[in-house]
């Protein structure tokens, strides 16, 4: 039962970490948390405890929720490339004068044995790519599809945990090309499929429809990991789409892992 030493904690989640954090602090009687999801996909994961769907309007909206449900910390455990939502939290945190946590987990690092093609965004990962490189294997989720639209001279499988919302942002949508399949173009094939994904699946995938090249986010972690790992020792070459450089608030503690998180919680519970 919450009492006037608890603090009240919104985790920013979809992810892994956000699970987690979730997880570990449930039975913690000195936080009640709230995970808060984005509402992407039609049957998300549910983190254990107290959660909400959708967005906030705005950092101006999250910054009133802060204050209104008196959020004693904020915890930004979103994807890496969640860009928009990161940067509306830091705004929202500066706003209600609130701390903000934001677990970044580490990229992945190329090894000598890896073929990567770094590029800094989805129009250079589309651009970069050539024949020699079809089919290509987009492990980029449907919402940034939109840049692969015009590469109409590669065969491309797509893989996303389900087919385009008619509520997805609009770079995710093809040309005004709907959600139904026969409407894309016919380059394009798409994979339903959630991870994550091991190593022998992985591999029996890409040699099943003979991947000549993978595009991939670098979101690091272990879910999504096996692809790489495949594409090493098949000497498939990887177009690595690198984060976008983040700028932070007066207000933020950025962090690693689960337990640092957890950590600056414990300061904030002692000193606020």
């Amino acid at each position: 039962m919450e009492n006037s030493t608890t603090k009240n904690i919104l985790i920013l989640g979809g992810s892994n970490e956000g699970f987690l954090l979730a997880e570990q602090l449930n039975d913690d009687i000195r936080f009640n948390c709230v995970s808060s999801l984005a509402g992407r996909t039609s049957l998300p994961k549910k983190p254990v405890g107290e959660y909400r769907t959708g967005g906030y309007g705005g950092p101006d909206g999250l910054a009133n929720y802060l204050k209104t449900e008196n959020i004693h910390a904020l915890i930004d455990a979103t994807h890496p490339f969640a860009i928009n939502i990161s940067k509306n939290a830091s705004l929202a945190a500066t706003k209600a004068n609130c701390p903000l946590i934001q677990i970044i987990r580490p990229a992945w690092k190329k090894t000598e044995q890896d073929n990567w093609l770094e590029v800094s965004s989805m129009e250079q990962a589309a651009n970069i790519l050539t024949a020699a490189h079809s089919p290509v294997f987009l492990t980029i989720g449907r919402l940034e599809l939109a840049a692969f639209r015009n590469r109409t001279d590669l065969q491309m499988i797509a893989r996303a945990i389900e087919p385009a919302k008619k509520n997805d942002p609009d770079k995710s949508k093809l040309a005004g090309l709907n959600s139904e399949p026969e409407s894309w173009p016919l380059n394009i094939s798409f994979i339903y499929a959630k991870g994550p994904f091991n190593y022998n699946a992985e591999k029996e995938l890409i040699q099943k429809h003979n991947i000549k090249s993978i595009v991939s986010k670098n979101s690091g972690g272990e879910k999504a990991k096996a692809k790489l790992d495949v594409a090493r020792d098949l000497k498939i070459p990887v177009i690595m789409i690198n984060r976008q450089q983040q700028q932070t608030q007066q207000h933020t503690q950025i962090v690693s892992s689960v337990k640092e998180a957890i950590i600056r919680l414990e300061e904030i519970y002692d000193h606020k």
